[in-house]
């Protein structure tokens, strides 16, 4: 079963700054508690993250992911490679500009490889988004602001 979730939030922060922080996913794990590692294996031609393996740990799963980037002026978007837990992954955060900085949108898509209540693949996307809403402001605050 696959399931989706979506959020949006704002950053008192240019855009440029958030996404420089987004960029930096190396140190990812320093703003979402579930990112145990994480590792750039290729980058693009102005150095850019392109396909990065992470190890992840949320609500008793552990899973070690391979995703691959791609980068505009405004946004970050993933596919999903290869997992030991997941079919499919996609994701994206797209920054608009806005009076006060910036606004985020998160949304993500997964598929599970075995079946997953899907009361508790909600909570597991619930409890990444509010990390991501959290974690991501408050480091792009201490780090790029």
């Amino acid at each position: 079963m696959a399931a989706s979730v979506s959020d949006r939030f704002d950053i008192d922060a240019t855009p440029e700054q958030v996404m420089r922080a987004l960029e930096d996913v190396e140190r990812i794990p320093e703003w979402s508690s579930a990112h145990k590692s994480v590792e750039v294996l290729t980058r693009d031609d102005d150095g850019r993250p392109l396909r990065i393996r992470m190890t992840l740990s949320l609500l008793g799963f552990s899973d070690t992911q391979t995703i691959e980037h791609s980068w505009t002026e405004s946004s970050t978007s993933w596919t999903l490679v290869e997992s030991g837990m997941q079919r499919s992954q996609d994701g994206e955060y797209a920054l608009e500009q806005i009076a006060r900085g910036t606004r985020v949108h998160v949304t993500m898509s997964l598929e599970p490889k075995v079946p997953v209540p899907g009361f508790v693949l909600k909570r597991g996307q619930k409890h990444a988004v509010e990390a991501v809403r959290k974690g991501l402001t408050e480091f792009v605050l201490s780090n790029y602001a």
